[in-house]
């Protein structure tokens, strides 16, 4: 693991992204936060049937967060809603048509300032596809074999406008809950869970300077070695990259989720799954 974390900070500083690893923390000053406005959105994550079965019933998801099964067009999912982020679980069978395999995954960030994505130096990046559409400026990684791990997506004028009935204007912030259902958002003011503030994923150390470049380009640009871990941080979030020759494609084998209150400690098993809270924050580990 120690020689994957040298190899990762070496390759840092080529692209002139990241901070020095002596950094307990990733503290992003404000004027960081300012220039680089990039916030999760959403994760998706493929369970295997047991698991997402188990979760999907269990007491106490039911008390951890607002969550729900959620028949959409064409799909089947479990979502789990923070204030201003959200988690979307699903099963191999929960696509019409079609069977996905376990641990696929995808993480959605998005700019909370306009004109962002079309300002950022990602042009000279190989493995980063550009595209719009009515709704969104999509801005995804590619690693292996056409695989989407992660994408940025900023709302078009017209979605804006149609989406919050307000007007757009070139210089404007959006808000989290813009990019999701304020109605979701304040329901789950009411439940322990608060926000998803991290996410691990476990990968081959071939997809790795991909995934790093990427991150630097959208603002993702402090690195910092957190239990042996690499964790690449923008703003209060952090992507932590977990890394070994044995992995396949890249999958989401954590997530740290900040709570609402202070907690006793405890462990809670969901299939091969289970939530560790304690204090104010969660993880919740998938093996």
């Amino acid at each position: 693991m120690m020689q994957n974390l040298l190899f990762l900070f070496s390759f840092s500083v080529l692209i002139s992204a990241c901070s020095s690893s002596e950094k307990a923390d990733a503290v992003v000053s404000n004027e960081v936060k300012r220039k680089n406005p990039i916030c999760f959105n959403h994760a998706v994550l493929v369970l295997d049937s047991a698991t997402y079965y188990e979760v999907v019933n269990s007491e106490f998801i039911k008390q951890f967060a607002f969550s729900e099964e959620r028949q959409l067009n064409g799909y089947k999912g479990f979502y789990l809603f923070g204030k201003t982020n959200y988690i979307e679980l699903f099963h191999p069978k929960s696509f019409d048509g079609y069977k996905e395999e376990v641990g696929g995954m995808w993480i959605n960030l998005v700019p909370l300032k306009a004109n962002y994505i079309n300002n950022l130096n990602w042009k000279n990046l190989d493995f980063v596809t550009y595209e719009s559409n009515d709704h969104y400026y999509d801005l995804s990684l590619i690693v292996g074999d056409s695989i989407n791990p992660i994408a940025t997506w900023e709302m078009t004028k017209e979605h804006y406008e149609s989406r919050t009935k307000k007007e757009y204007s070139d210089s404007m912030d959006f808000l989290p809950v813009d990019y999701n259902s304020l109605q979701d958002s304040d329901s789950s003011s009411n439940y322990l869970m608060s926000d998803v503030k991290g996410i691990g994923i476990r990968l081959n150390p071939d997809d790795s300077l991909a995934i790093v470049s990427y991150l630097n380009v959208i603002g993702f640009d402090d690195i910092s070695e957190q239990k042996g871990f690499a964790r690449i941080s923008n703003n209060d979030q952090f992507i932590e990259l977990h890394l070994s020759s044995a992995y396949g494609s890249p999958t989401i084998n954590r997530f740290y989720i900040q709570l609402n209150k202070s907690v006793t400690k405890s462990n809670v098993l969901m299939g091969n799954s289970r939530i560790e809270c304690e204090g104010k924050q969660a993880i919740w580990y998938f093996e």
